[in-house]
Formats: C-alpha cells, structure tokens, sequence
C-alpha cells in the first residue's frame, strides 16, 4: 500500500529518520489500514517521538492525527500538584468511556478510537450527534474527547447525561488539538469555540491555586464517589504541562468487578495498579480504622463475588462474555461494525437483535475465551501451575 508514497516525504513530515522510519516498518510498530477510500498508517505504539495511535494519511499532504498522548496518574494528591503544576490547577471531572479523536480529512470525519483505527460505529455516531462546522474552518484542529453511555461498544457504562430518545450514548470534548503536532488550545479558548459552536464538553469543576488544590479536590473526589462518578482531570490553565488524573474509590472497584469477572483475561493486570491506588488514598485521606475496614471489604468483594459468579456460569456450561447493547441506523451500519470487530480480531457473539422501524438494537457478547477454557479446566480437575 506506501509503496506508492514516499517514505522520505512520510519521514520528513513526522521528523524522523527514513533508518528510523523502516525500523519501524520492520518491527511491525507500523500498520497499514484503510477506511473506506482512506488509506492510512497508524503506530501502534510509542515510538520516538511519535505516540501510539497517531495515523498518517496516505493522501497527496501526508495528513497526520497525532496519537493523544498517555495521561499520568497522581498517586497522592500532596505534594505531586505542588510539584508539577505552575500557579493555577484546572479541575474537571473525568468521565468514564473510551477516548477517541475527531478530524475532518479530504472533506470526509474521521473518529479514531484510542490505539489509532478508525471506528465505523463511532464516526458514524459522532456524524449524528455532533455539528461539526468548528472543522470546516478549522481543519487543523482535533476534536478530542470521551464517548460515553451504555450503548458503546467499549466502555458500557450508563450516564443520565448520554441519554437521548434512541439510546444512552454521547460525545463530550475534553481538549482541542492541532492534529499535527498535538499542541492543545489553552482552556478558555476551548471552552469558547464549544460555546460559539455549541458543542458538548467538559466544564471546568473548579480553579484553584496549586498550594491549596489537593484539600479542594479531596472534597470533590468524595462528592462525586458517592454519586458513584469517574473521578478529575487536573490541567494548567494554558495546557503548558501535562495533565494529570485522579480516581475514585468506587471506579477502582468497578474495574476489579470487571477485571475478576473476567479473571484470566484482565485479573493480574487490573489488580495492582487498583490496590495500589486505594493504598494511597487511604492514607492521604486520613482514614480512621473503621473506614479502612470498609474499604479492605469493598475492594474484597469486588475482586470475590465476580469471580465466584463467573465460575459458577461456567460450571452451567455458559460462556462468558461481557455484553453490550449498540443501536444501528441501518443493516449496512451493522455489517460494518461487525467487519470492524473482526478486523480487530475480537471475538463476539449476536446474542439477540431486534429490529424497529429502522434501527436495530443488537446485543453483543465479546467472548473472553481464556478465562472461560482455564475455569472450565480446573472445574474438571486441572492442576494450578
């Protein structure tokens, strides 16, 4: 498919060596895809000066849509804002959905998903919800943000926010790019291009000088833990250094139900970071004994009862497989998603598709083979290596 292109233009237009561009090639850091008539490059992971995700158009500009870049976690609210923020610390909420990127090239939008394809489903979605005229006048940017809501093929997760009269789904930004070199706009100028062109986003939750930012923010994070949200972003004002993050307590033990429920599939890789994280929490939060107690036992439920519950599915003889339900627009829309899953070699089954006036509703089971085999497996005497 490059061959047609030339590597030194390809090379040049993202400052790297051509040695360091066929280093790539050559350790399969650099995929070939294509999107309809849109045919691209994406790096599937960090390389150089490069992010995992970023896509290189093979049209006649060698169009790029940098990779949004890794954001770090704060383990401890004091001193890590003092330390990395410069006067002023942004506080947003973070909400919990897969992130994806909007970018108009040749006149066609385009949604890349995190790792850098190009989702039918999302970029149709996004097509529908959004008024995308912001791109017609300013084709360098990148809208970048968190498609949210239970009927998402990704992160199902339900939000009074996302719903709508066909489904629990939406799109909000959190940042706006230049797609070329993944410099983003000060916060005030993107909450005003959201506002003139009226589209969904993040509101800031607070602003706050960085000396007093981590007692302000421990409030916020127990507010919204008991309205059983995500968590914050914390960002400079001009977006001069890098974000950071900050989760609660009831999303760390979300993704252990998740993660335990598919054991063998996500168990060992959930686990740690989690725990870790509630370590910290409670001992920066100040935890009495008794609330501590409360939290060993929530994080030991969520690591015990999905775990048992999936063991016990297939002791029934059931596969297990996390299920989501998506709405289509269309059979065509359906039949690419579908292309689109296997394409990304993931497993799923239809479990149920209803059809109305001229939407589907179709339930989706991704099939998480490892962890079904291995528990049928030691069900039937297997040995614990």
């Amino acid at each position: 498919m490059v061959k047609t292109y030339s590597l030194e233009n390809i090379a040049r237009k993202l400052n790297i060596s051509i040695k360091d561009l066929n280093k790539a090639f050559k350790k399969k850091i650099i995929r070939e895809d294509e999107f309809k008539n849109i045919r691209y490059l994406l790096f599937k992971k960090n390389f150089k000066n490069i992010e995992k995700g970023t896509v290189v158009i093979l049209n006649e500009q060698l169009d790029i849509i940098r990779g949004y870049p890794k954001t770090y976690r704060a383990l401890t609210l004091y001193p890590t804002i003092k330390e990395h923020f410069i006067d002023k610390v942004v506080i947003e909420e973070k909400l919990n959905g897969y992130n994806i990127r909007v970018a108009k090239i040749d006149d066609e939008i385009l949604a890349l998903t995190r790792s850098g394809y190009v989702c039918p489903f999302t970029t149709k979605k996004v097509k529908k919800y959004l008024k995308l005229e912001i791109l017609d006048e300013y084709e360098h940017y990148m809208l970048c943000g968190e498609m949210i809501g239970k009927n998402n093929p990704y992160v199902p997760f339900y939000y009074e926010e996302a719903e709508n009269d066909v489904e629990n789904l939406a799109f909000f930004i959190f940042d706006i790019k230049e797609r070329e070199n993944n410099r983003s706009l000060p916060i005030k100028d993107r909450l005003k291009l959201c506002e003139n062109y009226n589209l969904p986003h993040v509101r800031p939750i607070d602003i706050v000088d960085k000396d007093k930012a981590h007692e302000v923010i421990k409030d916020i994070i127990i507010e919204l833990n008991n309205k059983r949200r995500e968590g914050v972003v914390l960002k400079d004002p001009d977006m001069s250094v890098e974000p950071l993050k900050y989760t609660t307590h009831f999303i760390n033990c979300q993704d252990l139900k998740e993660a335990f429920y598919f054991l063998f599939d996500l168990g060992l890789d959930f686990m740690f970071s989690r725990v870790i994280r509630e370590g910290f929490m409670s001992y920066e939060f100040g935890e009495c004994l008794e609330d501590r107690e409360i939290r060993a036992i929530d994080i030991g439920k969520s690591i015990l009862f999905p775990m048992v519950e999936a063991i016990e599915k297939v002791a029934k003889g059931e596969r297990i497989t996390e299920d989501f339900e998506l709405i289509f627009d269309s059979e065509n829309d359906f039949s690419e998603f579908l292309d689109f899953m296997r394409k990304m070699k993931m497993i799923i089954k239809i479990k149920n598709i209803e059809r109305k006036e001229d939407r589907l509703k179709v339930l989706i089971g991704k099939v998480y083979n490892k962890t079904s085999d291995k528990i049928k497996a030691y069900l039937e005497g297997a040995l614990w290596e």
